[in-house]
């Protein structure tokens, strides 16, 4: 399997998406979030998007030229158009929209819709931690009719709807959690099939309900599970109220849904409560507590929310980032029809 710099990567993707119409700046974006991904560990929203996001823009369901614009706002909220764009694009944008009003008003949401798929949602969220702030993020939607069986059920109805969050702490990285309410994303099993494996138990079922360990079963018609049971599910219902009906970006099971990602954004300013000094000394003491708890059998540390990504993305920065056979046979098949060369 290839092994590739960051940087020589994130270059190649983005000179693909240019290719293919997108903006300069907007390719940038996009590729760099990709490969942040790949970075942290997280291949399931890494380059293995790209032949999804140029199938999306050769059926014209993605604009890669389209910049999001606001469509209703009050000092506190926004809801943001992403006029079918990237989602990266539009992410980035209606965030930096809640940390502004945040800054300015204590706490802010902002709603995205009209948005293709965003990528990592803990990315988003770090963008508020990086600024002192608490990030939020519900995210629902996927394709049409949804890949996730409600619990207790054996058809596809909900999406993997993940939610993240994000908190500073001083004198370390910011806690970031992202996960989907399915007990996997689908990403994941998308990796597994490019790399000819098998799933563990209990992450799909087949058609007829039946479990399976076959990454190509999910995409005959197969379903993901919620994560925990009932509890994922629960999350998962929420998300499509928050991330969904909120914004106006709707539900898979709608018979006019279009494959999209709704989002809502929160950022939240902890200087509106306490003096923020006083928040991060505090959440410092609270993760060295954590860190001193003695491991339990099996485990040779505890560890905080985001280590494990951050330890991965300082290896591969250095290491090169590793990209399986299937994946660089589309991206180096995609350069080729679109005249882009091929990084030696």
């Amino acid at each position: 399997m290839p092994v590739v710099k960051p940087v020589v990567l994130s270059d190649f993707v983005s000179r693909i998406f240019q290719a293919a119409g997108a903006t300069e700046e907007g390719a940038r974006l996009v590729a760099e979030s990709l490969v942040a991904s790949d970075l942290a560990g997280h291949e399931s929203h890494g380059v293995v998007r790209v032949h999804q996001y140029l199938g999306s823009i050769d059926d014209e369901g993605l604009d890669p030229a389209a910049e999001p614009t606001i469509a209703r706002e009050t000092p506190t909220n926004a809801l943001v158009d992403a006029h079918q764009g990237f989602g990266q694009v539009a992410a980035h944008f209606a965030m930096n929209v809640a940390l502004e009003k945040a800054q300015a008003q204590g706490l802010a949401a902002t709603g995205l819709f009209n948005c293709n798929h965003v990528g990592r949602l803990g990315e988003w969220v770090q963008m508020a931690a990086d600024q002192e702030m608490v990030g939020l993020a519900f995210c629902n939607g996927g394709r049409p009719g949804g890949i996730v069986a409600p619990y207790g059920g054996a058809s596809r109805l909900l999406g993997t709807n993940p939610i993240a969050a994000a908190v500073p702490v001083e004198g370390r990285p910011p806690l970031v959690m992202d996960f989907a309410t399915s007990v996997v994303a689908e990403g994941k099993v998308r990796v597994a099939r490019n790399r000819g494996k098998s799933l563990p138990e209990g992450w799909i079922q087949r058609s007829d309900g039946q479990p399976s360990a076959d990454p190509e079963d999910l995409y005959a018609d197969g379903v993901l599970l919620p994560a925990a049971d009932h509890k994922g599910y629960g999350l998962a219902l929420l998300i499509e109220f928050l991330g969904g009906l909120l914004t106006g970006a709707g539900w898979p099971g709608q018979p006019d849904f279009t494959t999209s990602n709704g989002v809502l954004f929160l950022a939240l300013s902890g200087e509106a409560f306490r003096p923020t000094e006083a928040f991060l000394a505090d959440g410092a003491e609270l993760c060295e507590q954590v860190k001193e708890t003695p491991p339990a059998a099996g485990f040779d540390e505890v560890l905080l929310p985001g280590e494990p990504e951050q330890r991965t993305a300082e290896r591969r920065r250095t290491e090169g980032i590793p990209v399986d056979g299937a994946t660089w046979t589309q991206l180096t098949a995609a350069a080729t029809e679109l005249g882009v060369v091929v990084p030696s």
